[in-house]
């Protein structure tokens, strides 16, 4: 065979159809293969992009329990530094009246509201307003429930209890509120 005869019955000269699929398939993706790519990537981006709103919303009531904690322990403390008296007293940081028999306790409740940036609505009042906002103007984001059940006990060397309760958002009572955090402090105020 000569050169000539080589050269006319490669594989090069031969018609289309006659040729073998990998002479002359050349390395790329196919139509198919980027279509599935992006089927797969769009199903993934989907699904990322669903747990977005779970992962805000988590994260907001993260941030409102974490104040709300705040909140608790800066009460507490503040009930906790009222000296005793034997006329009752009024807590000097948010001006909650304290009963001076804890035998007796009150059965009203106190409010405190408290804004966003940690202002509160102190002094503590007997009734909630209609609407909750801080005194300038801005709406309030958690209400401080205070009340102080009896102490059943001998009235010597009687603890007077506390119940606190912070619940969010502040235009809300404890059965529609997004969220609440209790404490309880028994104050040795002998």
């Amino acid at each position: 065979m000569t050169q000539m005869d080589k050269f006319m019955n490669s594989p090069a000269r031969r018609p289309l159809a006659t040729r073998s699929p990998r002479a002359t398939r050349k390395a790329a993706f196919t139509l198919i293969e980027v279509t599935l790519a992006l089927g797969v990537t769009a199903f993934c981006l989907l699904a990322i992009f669903g747990l977005l709103p779970i992962g805000l919303r988590s994260n907001r009531a993260a941030i409102a329990q974490t104040t709300a904690n705040g909140i608790l322990s800066a009460v507490a403390a503040d009930l906790r530094a009222t000296g005793p008296s034997t006329t009752g007293t009024t807590s000097a940081q948010f001006g909650i009246p304290i009963p001076s028999n804890p035998t007796t306790g009150t059965g009203a409740p106190w409010y405190i509201y408290f804004g966003s940036d940690g202002s509160s609505s102190a002094p503590a009042s007997a009734s909630p307003p209609a609407s909750a906002s801080m005194p300038d103007g801005s709406p309030a984001t958690h209400r401080l429930t205070v009340t102080f059940p009896s102490n059943p006990s001998a009235p010597l060397r009687a603890a007077t209890y506390a119940n606190l309760m912070v619940s969010w958002p502040a235009v809300s009572g404890t059965a529609n509120a997004e969220g609440y955090v209790t404490m309880f402090v028994a104050l040795d105020r002998n």
